[in-house]
């Protein structure tokens, strides 16, 4: 199991699918080995499974690795559309700075973020938000390129699958859809309690759970609700992007808490505690964090962005990350409807009968067996 040499600092889905996978696979027989490395020694293994091919640089050493010692590779590619992704997130954080310096309500660059009609320019570049004519920049020809000699394919969801298909023309047949679960003995009907007298935050919340920075779009949660009286908790570091969470508190003042960082028992404990869960994030293949927080009959909001409908389908209320208005509408009406919405019984269900680390685990050894011929 590799990942890349700098993934322990983003402790992403990723990460948490490796450790959740291994715990399974060494619990029926199988040896295992972890890394983060770009220049994983793969000598003596029957194969190595890849996570997240969107560190190109990394991905290429990965791959030379394997290949110099001819063994088999899986990919589980952690795609979305990258220069669509880097056109929303960069450009939220530009409109929403831009808009909050110059002390208006409103801006011409946050209506033509809405309408998708903002052109960003960084670094001399240009970046429109269909992603196309800058391929380059984001290495997706050598990507598509690399993905060629993979010998098999093990993605998240169908919609990333499609997205690879049609973004990546991946060709190849052989893959499988390992979907993430939840660990129901850490999120399950958790107690509010500990998170409570842990933190002192007596008063209801919405929260979001992530690192802060612009791929998960914080500072527009903040900009969408400036104007009610609804505490937002976010539970992440602000250590990669120190610039956005400050954007973050100008833009709301006291009625935002930041939270470092949390072990798993007291973040059930924050789903538990809270009243909604929002992820309006330009990035997220699955956005395990919803699944997370449903686990506590919390409602969650997720994003039309990215993958995550294929796991909270018609049980979740969806926003446009880069509309303001969509945002707000969406936190109230899930405050509104509260935990006893049918959607939330609905989607805990799911949770627990369909997205698990056992299923997880039996399509990844599914494919693994599959490449092997046992």
């Amino acid at each position: 199991m590799v990942n890349h040499g700098v993934a322990a600092n983003f402790k992403g889905g990723d990460s948490v699918q490796i450790q959740e996978t291994t715990l399974r696979l060494y619990q029926r027989g199988h040896q295992v080995a972890v890394t983060n490395n770009d220049s994983p020694d793969p000598r003596g293994f029957d194969l190595v499974h890849l996570f997240n091919c969107r560190q190109v640089a990394s991905f290429k050493r990965q791959l030379e690795s394997c290949q110099k010692a001819n063994i088999p590779v899986v990919v589980s590619p952690i795609w979305v559309s990258i220069p669509r992704a880097f056109w929303g997130s960069r450009s939220t954080f530009s409109a929403i700075q831009q808009t909050v310096e110059s002390g208006r309500e409103q801006s011409d660059a946050l209506q033509q973020l809405k309408e998708r009609r903002l052109v960003l320019e960084e670094d001399g570049q240009l970046y429109q938000s269909h992603g196309f004519g800058n391929e380059e920049r984001f290495e997706i020809p050598k990507l598509k390129n690399l993905l060629k000699s993979v010998t098999g394919l093990l993605p998240n969801s169908l919609l990333e699958m499609k997205a690879i298909r049609d973004e990546l023309n991946w060709s190849g047949n052989r893959f499988n859809i390992a979907k993430y679960g939840v660990n129901p003995k850490t999120f399950l009907d958790a107690d509010p309690k500990k998170f409570r007298e842990e933190t002192g935050i007596t008063f209801d919340f919405i929260m979001q759970a992530g690192r802060i920075e612009p791929a998960k779009n914080q500072a527009m949660l903040c900009w969408a609700l400036r104007h009610t009286n609804i505490p937002i908790v976010l539970i992440g570091s602000t250590s990669n992007w120190p610039a956005y969470g400050e954007l973050c508190k100008q833009i709301y003042g006291d009625k935002l808490t930041i939270i470092d960082h949390l072990p798993q028992d007291l973040l059930a404990s924050a789903y538990a505690a809270s009243s909604v869960h929002v992820l309006p994030s330009w990035c997220e293949t699955c956005g395990l964090v919803s699944l997370e927080a449903a686990l506590n009959n919390t409602p969650v909001i997720g994003s039309t962005f990215g993958h995550e409908m294929e796991y909270l389908q018609n049980d979740a209320l969806y926003v446009d990350p880069a509309d303001a208005e969509s945002v707000k509408n969406a936190v109230i009406q899930s405050l509104d409807e509260g935990s006893t919405s049918p959607r939330v019984s609905n989607l805990k269900k799911r949770i627990l009968s369909e997205y698990n680390w056992e299923t997880t685990t039996d399509s990844t050894i599914s494919i693994y067996k599959e490449i092997l011929n046992k």
